[in-house]
């Protein structure tokens, strides 16, 4: 008796994971079993969702169920161990952000939406908008706070009164921005950058970061040829910022291309392609997105490698605040402040009417950071096989001591208050001069670190450089730190990659000392500036266990017998002051006692092994920043090695 063969069906029901990002459900390892998605991704295998008919209901339109089909914010979470917890963020989202005009039912995919609607795709997640619209005007009040002096990306007055007025329910490149900014805002004050009292990082919590991120990515067409205009360019550009505070560097690259697309369809970075009858704010939007940008392009370069899309050379943008000046300051105080005058500009002795004048600074150093980064890439001969012709256009590179005075000389001629970073005060018309310090101090230190590389340095030129570094971001007041948030922690690598080639290179004992206190310092800074984020590097974790077992390999090669006694070399000198002496620096080895006789002829010089030596391969393995960045790929690429 033959037997058909049993026909094999597919699964009636996608599991809850599965179904919210609309991914196929295979279940290979019985019906019983978890699906293979949710093996791969850790999550648990369930189907809690309601049951819904299958098909149209029941004298329904076609154009009513295309119109109501709703968009699954879970699917657009940005990383997979936020997708574990992606079904209890938009129920408790409602309950503390419903209003009466928007149904939240459909964000979780269940009913459809009544509130704003277009007929479009965006109609869920501007319910979602109209329903949290007094948190978003609070994120953007942080964002003035926190954000807005590195990344002024808007006129303030015209962006808070289409903030009030809603705008971005009908423009869906200004909701792709706003969005974009409650994300990064969000994320920055989850992790640690709220410096006023006004807020609390509780208070901002829901909804959280990555549901705003999603607005923001799905409301991004993905034909980026009909994503025309600056809103949209802005959109991507704070995209990229967010992915950074998310630690998503691929999604940086991926939004910082999608903006340098949209910029150059646009023709952004020459204005004599931009409209002739474009609003001076606009004009005023448009050279501080290009400017802004162009800075992190140079430092993503620098920190990840990669190329410079937009070069100085090949731009044609004037500076922000030659249009138009910032009018906001005074209505956007929280206290009063002695230098500010009625029409909301700063007065006093020394003090300029315009902040901008500093940001404008920090641009300058970058456009020196880009043709330093040149430089460092161009110092070995090319290795791909094809000719060098970088001499033909380039006389003999310029040191770069004599570029690191230059800029200097230029810094010392800025007006004291982007020279002195005051403490915060929480009123923006004096903490914004002091963001501009902070950020100078920062971009002069990566400077330093860029140029280092460029010289035959020893160990004490290198840790020169380093002391120097960490001197200047401990007396920065450590709120500007945060405030910058996990950028700067990156930024920080050049110091690891500094002292990792001393590392690798021969030591001696008071050099090992000088590293070991640069390193111990260095872990005291991450720490400040990682707590509170919500994923730390675990980079001074790592790094004093580096110290400890080191020490440990240096005890024991101190411990290692020798035949003949030596004269103690010279005390090393401190970090923090070359010409002193610090008995806290001084290895026990080096405590002559007091009944040793001085040695009246010299000795015949014997190998010492505490005098030098090579630290093992295997004590720098968990070293946390790469030793050899490769000219070809970057200064200090990668920065931290997981």
């Amino acid at each position: 008796m033959s037997h058909r063969p049993r026909k094999f069906q597919r699964v009636s029901k996608a599991c809850d994971f599965c179904n919210r990002r609309s991914i196929k459900c295979n279940k290979n390892n019985g019906p019983l079993a978890p699906c293979q998605n949710c093996v791969d991704f850790d999550v648990p295998c369930t189907y809690d969702r309601p049951a819904r008919r299958r098909g149209a209901r029941r004298n329904a339109s076609p154009t009513a169920s295309q119109t109501t089909q709703p968009i699954a914010p879970g699917q657009q979470v940005a990383r997979d161990e936020d997708l574990r917890a992606a079904p209890g963020i938009l129920p408790n989202t409602v309950a503390k952000c419903r209003t009466s005009n928007a149904s939240w039912e459909s964000l979780n995919g269940v009913h459809s939406v009544a509130g704003p609607s277009d007929g479009s795709a965006m109609t869920p997640w501007k319910a979602f908008a109209t329903a949290c619209q007094d948190t978003i005007r609070d994120l953007a009040q942080v964002y003035l706070e926190i954000v807005y002096p590195i990344f002024p990306l808007f006129y303030w007055p015209s962006f808070s009164k289409a903030l009030d007025n809603m705008d971005y329910l009908h423009d869906d490149g200004f909701f792709a921005s706003t969005m974009a900014m409650c994300a990064l805002t969000s994320a920055r004050a989850r992790d640690g950058a709220l410096y006023s009292t006004r807020w609390s990082s509780q208070q901002l919590s829901t909804p959280p970061s990555e549901v705003f991120w999603a607005a923001a990515k799905e409301s991004i067409p993905r034909d980026l040829s009909t994503a025309r205009g600056t809103e949209y360019m802005r959109a991507c550009a704070i995209l990229s910022i967010a992915s950074i505070q998310h630690g998503q560097i691929q999604g940086m690259q991926q939004y910082l291309g999608f903006y340098h697309t949209l910029a150059t369809m646009d023709g952004l970075q020459d204005e004599k392609f931009w409209p002739k009858d474009l609003d001076p704010v606009v004009v005023e939007v448009r050279r501080r997105l290009f400017w802004s940008i162009y800075t992190l392009d140079v430092y993503s370069s620098i920190v990840w490698g990669g190329v410079i899309r937009h070069r100085e050379a090949q731009s044609n943008v004037r500076y922000p605040g030659e249009v138009v000046k910032d009018e906001f300051i005074s209505k956007h105080t929280y206290a009063s402040s002695p230098h500010t005058e009625q029409n909301g500009r700063l007065s006093g002795p020394g003090l300029p009417h315009d902040w901008i004048s500093g940001w404008n600074f920090i641009t300058d150093m970058y456009r020196i950071l880009e043709h330093a980064v040149d430089s460092q890439r161009r110092r070995s001969p090319p290795t791909n096989g094809i000719s060098d012709v970088w001499s033909l256009f380039r006389p003999a590179q310029t040191a770069g001591t004599w570029l690191m005075d230059h800029v200097l000389s230029m810094y010392s001629a800025l007006p004291p208050q982007f020279r002195e970073t005051r403490p915060v005060t929480g009123d923006l018309a004096h903490d914004i001069f002091g963001f501009q310090s902070a950020n100078i101090q920062a971009t002069l230190q990566l400077l330093r670190m860029v140029l280092a590389p460029n010289e035959d340095q020893g160990v004490d030129e290198k840790c020169d450089v380093v002391g120097q570094v960490l001197s200047v971001f401990s007396k920065v007041p450590v709120e500007y730190l945060k405030a910058i948030s996990s950028p700067l922690l990156h930024h920080l690598a050049g110091i690891g990659y500094i002292l990792g080639s001393v590392m690798e290179g021969s030591l001696s004992e008071a050099s090992y000392q000088r590293v070991r206190t640069l390193l111990l310092e260095m872990a005291d800074l991450l720490h400040r500036l990682e707590s509170g984020l919500r994923r730390p590097t675990g980079t001074s974790e790592r790094l004093r266990a580096q110290v400890a077992r080191i020490d440990e390999y240096m005890l024991t090669k101190r411990s290692a017998p020798t035949t003949t006694t030596l004269p103690p070399p010279p005390r090393p000198p401190s970090v923090l002051n070359p010409g002193s002496m610090q008995e806290d620096m001084v290895p026990s080895v080096y405590q002559q006692p007091p009944s040793l006789a001085p040695i009246q002829a010299p000795l015949a010089p014997m190998p010492d092994p505490v005098a030098q030596f090579q630290l093992p391969p295997e004590l720098l393995n968990d070293w946390p920043w790469p030793f050899d960045a490769g000219v070809s790929e970057g200064v200090f690429p990668y920065a931290f090695v997981k």
